[in-house]
C-alpha cells in the first residue's frame, strides 16, 4: 500500500506539471513555435556540419593517399622509357618537390581535419628531402605547435634535423633533450636518445660512446644491438 501511495503521488505531481505545462504552452505558443524551429536549425546544421567535416576527412584521406604514392613512387633509370602504367619520377628533386606541392595542397584546403595536419608534416619532411631548409624549418614549426603531442614531437625530431643539416648543432641538441624529458608514443626518449648520440659522433664521440653505453644496457634487444653496432662503427672511426 505504502508503495502504490509513492507511486500514484508521482502520477499525481506529473498530471500537475503537466496541465500547468500545457496552460503555459497555450498561452506562450508563438514564442514555443519560434524555440522549437529554432532547435530545429540547430539540429539540422549540426547534422550538416558533421556530414560536412566527414566529407572533409575522407576528400583530404583520398588525395593523402595519392600524395604518399607520390613521395614514395620509384626513381627510373637514365635510360629507362616512362612506363604510363606506374608513376616514376627522373630524380628524387622531381620527385620531392611533386609531393611537397601535393602535401602542401592538401594542408592548406584541409587545415582542420587530420590528413591536412599529417600533410603539412609531410610536406616539411619532403622539403627536408629536398634541401628546402628553410622551407622545412617554417613548416615544421607549424606543426610543432600542434596540440596533438605525437605529431608535435616528430615535428620537432624533423626540425632537429634542419638545424643539424644548417650546422645550428646547440639547437638540435636542445630539441633531442626536450624530447628524452617528456617523450611521447610517436618519439620515445630511446629514440631521441639515438638521435642525440648520432649528432654527438661527430662533435663529442666521448658523449656519443657514454648514451650508447646507457642504451646498451637496454633491456629492449632491438635497442641495445643498435647502441653495440654504433659503438662498434664509432670505435672502427676512431681508429
Amino acid at each position: 500500500m505504502q508503495s502504490y501511495t509513492r507511486h500514484q503521488l508521482k502520477e499525481d505531481k506529473f498530471q500537475e506539471v503537466t496541465r500547468g505545462a500545457i496552460e503555459q504552452a497555450q498561452a506562450h505558443r508563438q514564442q514555443l513555435i519560434l524555440g522549437v524551429i529554432l532547435v530545429l536549425v540547430v539540429l539540422i546544421a549540426a547534422g550538416g556540419f558533421g556530414y560536412w567535416r566527414n566529407q572533409q576527412q575522407d576528400a583530404a584521406g583520398a588525395a593523402m593517399g595519392e600524395a604518399l604514392n607520390t613521395y614514395t613512387a620509384p626513381i627510373r633509370a637514365a635510360d629507362a622509357p616512362v612506363d604510363a602504367t606506374q608513376l616514376t619520377f627522373a630524380s628524387t628533386a622531381e620527385r620531392d618537390k611533386k609531393a611537397e606541392e601535393q602535401f602542401q595542397a592538401i594542408a592548406d584546403k584541409y587545415p582542420h581535419t587530420d590528413p591536412g595536419k599529417n600533410a603539412l608534416y609531410m610536406s616539411a619532411a619532403a622539403a627536408l628531402d629536398a634541401g628546402q631548409y628553410s622551407d622545412a624549418e617554417a613548416k615544421f614549426k607549424r606543426v610543432a605547435d600542434s596540440a596533438n603531442k605525437d605529431l608535435s614531437s616528430l615535428a620537432k625530431m624533423g626540425l632537429a634535423s634542419v638545424y643539424e643539416a644548417t650546422n645550428r648543432s646547440q639547437d638540435a641538441i636542445n630539441i633531442y633533450n626536450q624530447l628524452m624529458t617528456k617523450p611521447t608514443t610517436s618519439v620515445s626518449r630511446e629514440r631521441a636518445q639515438l638521435a642525440l648520440a648520432e649528432l654527438y659522433e661527430k662533435k663529442d664521440p666521448a658523449q656519443a660512446r657514454k648514451i650508447y653505453d646507457q642504451l646498451a644496457a637496454d633491456k629492449s634487444p632491438v635497442l641495445s644491438q643498435i647502441a653495440h653496432q654504433r659503438q662498434a662503427a664509432l670505435g672502427a672511426a676512431g681508429k
